[in-house]
Formats: C-alpha cells, sequence, structure tokens
C-alpha cells in the first residue's frame, strides 16, 4: 500500500495545529483537514493563554496557520473528511472534494459540538454573554450579576468557582433541584438564590445579556451565564466511532498515554478525549498525540 501522507490530522483547531507542528519539526508528512467549523468561533477572544492572551480565535489560527508554513511536509485541505477505513497497515480516507488519500495514522481532532438550552438568546449569547469556562470568561465578567445553569454534582463543582468571581450570583437549575442538604444550606448562608422555574428565553441587547426570563413570566436581570455541561458530549464527526474508538460515560475517547485510542494507529486530541478544554491544552494535546505517532512511526521504520 503506497501512502499520500504518514499522518491524516482531522481538524484544523488548536489540537491539529499543534499536532501538525510537532510532526513537521519532525519532518514526517501529514495532512490537515479543515472544514472550518472551530468551537471557539462565537467567541471574540482567546484568554489564559500567556502570550496570546487576548487574542481573536481566527487571528490565533491564521497566524499559527503562517508559522507552519516552514514546515513542507505539512499539507492542508479545506474541506471535511466522509468517511476513513481501516486498510491492510493504513487507512483510506474519502474527502468531501471527491478525492480518497491514504495514510499511516491518524489524528482526530475535530472536537466537540456544545449542547445549548432550545431557549431563545442562547444560540445568539454563546461565547457573547453566555459560557462554560470561568477560566476562559470569567475575569472579564468578574463582579457583574451571574447566574450559574446547573444541577446536582455539576453544580457543586461549579458554584464555588462563579462564587468566586461575584457574590452578586443566582443558580439555574431549570427543573427541580437535585442539590445536597449541606449544599442548600451553605446556599442560604451565602444568599445565593435558587430558581428551579425552568428558563423560557432571554432579553439582550446586541451581545449582551439583560434579562432572564422564566416560564412563569418571572424576571431576572443578569450580565452573563454560565452553563454546565450537557453530557454526554458529542464529537463533530463520527469516524472515531465509525473506526471503532470506544468511548467513556461522558462521551470522550479513550486514549492511553501516548494518546493513541482503543484502535490501534488512531489517536485522539483536544476536546474531544478531555474534561480539561481550553486553547491551551488543547495545543498540548496535540503536541502529545503528535508524539505518540512520530514514536511509532519511527518505531516502525527503525526496526522495520
Amino acid at each position: 500500500m503506497e501512502f499520500d501522507y504518514e499522518v491524516l490530522i482531522i481538524g484544523g483547531g488548536p489540537a491539529g495545529l499543534s499536532a501538525a507542528m510537532s510532526l513537521g519539526r519532525l519532518s514526517r508528512t501529514a495532512l490537515v483537514c479543515d472544514d472550518n467549523r472551530p468551537r471557539n468561533a462565537p467567541s471574540t477572544h482567546v484568554n489564559n493563554f500567556p502570550s496570546q492572551d487576548g487574542i481573536h480565535p481566527a487571528e490565533w489560527r491564521k497566524k499559527t496557520r503562517k508559522d507552519l508554513e516552514k514546515y513542507k511536509t505539512i499539507g492542508f485541505f479545506e474541506g471535511a473528511v466522509l468517511s476513513v477505513h481501516k486498510v491492510d497497515q493504513g487507512f483510506v480516507a474519502q474527502l468531501s472534494s471527491g478525492a480518497t488519500r491514504n495514510f499511516k495514522k491518524v489524528i482526530l481532532a475535530y472536537g466537540i459540538q456544545d449542547k445549548l438550552l432550545s431557549a431563545p438568546g442562547f444560540k445568539e449569547l454563546w461565547g457573547k454573554s453566555i459560557f462554560h469556562c470561568p477560566f476562559c470568561h470569567g475575569f472579564e465578567v468578574r463582579g457583574a450579576s451571574l447566574g450559574l445553569i446547573a444541577n446536582g454534582e455539576l453544580a457543586a463543582h461549579g458554584l464555588p468557582m462563579i462564587y468566586g468571581l461575584s457574590k452578586d450570583l443566582i443558580l439555574f437549575t431549570n427543573g427541580k433541584t437535585n442539590l445536597s442538604e449541606d449544599l442548600q444550606e451553605t446556599l442560604r448562608r451565602r444568599n445565593v438564590e435558587v430558581i428551579e422555574e425552568p428558563i423560557d428565553h432571554l432579553i439582550y441587547e446586541g451581545e449582551v445579556l439583560k434579562v432572564v426570563v422564566l416560564i412563569d413570566g418571572q424576571k431576572k436581570e443578569r450580565d452573563a451565564l454560565f452553563v454546565a455541561p450537557i453530557f454526554p458530549f458529542q464529537s463533530k464527526s463520527p469516524i472515531g466511532e465509525s473506526l471503532g474508538c470506544e468511548k467513556t460515560e461522558l462521551g470522550f475517547y479513550k486514549v492511553g498515554e501516548r494518546g493513541e485510542t482503543t484502535v490501534k494507529g488512531v489517536f485522539a486530541a483536544g476536546d474531544n478525549m478531555t474534561m480539561m478544554q481550553s486553547v491551551l491544552l488543547a495545543c498540548a494535546s496535540g503536541v502529545a498525540a503528535a508524539a505518540g505517532v512520530i514514536f511509532s512511526l519511527v518505531s516502525e521504520d527503525f526496526h522495520g
């Protein structure tokens, strides 16, 4: 079997681009396939990233793609990977251009698809006034009137962090509460209001949240909301599942120390394999997956 590239990288975000850089620095050939659906597209800034704090996500990708130009073994395809099949000692990928390409290894770096509440306003304000990560967006809304949409263990996990940003906090459980007695007592002592009534819609101006409107008509003024994740996480592509890669109960690909999934030759990087989700950490996991791929490739070359 002849190979067009050694490595297929599905996803051109932080994980995929970082994996490509590591592969390029070891002169390994790779094709980065990017269908331009970045998870952080609604956001206007990348934060908590030394030397890049506050940069626009699109600008970060542009700069990183520019950095990759010197690595001549790295190619790019602007489009989707429709399918990948394991054949002999490698993989055959069908691209949205109609072409097929052969690879020795695969890195799944296509991230996850955020699940949003269906109430009007959530999609419009996602990444603007509604966030999932206090590390990424908390500094900008510190001291504001905040809301956390969560219940049960996820509420218990998120409340101390959001309360640390602002004492003006409301917990929206969006249905009957499932909180421990100890947590409910703590919330009473901290004067954190708990609202079970489901959210009907949001009132906003431009990209700025103004009011959370509940189904019973109540209105709660808030400046920003944090939302606990909805499990299981949904990958942006079914390719990993079609190859037989196993997932955890939370929806992440199971990976070993070097980022390899349960299918030999298939690696995962970025938000689709860990709860530790940020641009910086996705970059780190991309480097780790690339290192695993490189170790596998050089071992095969050396031992022949």
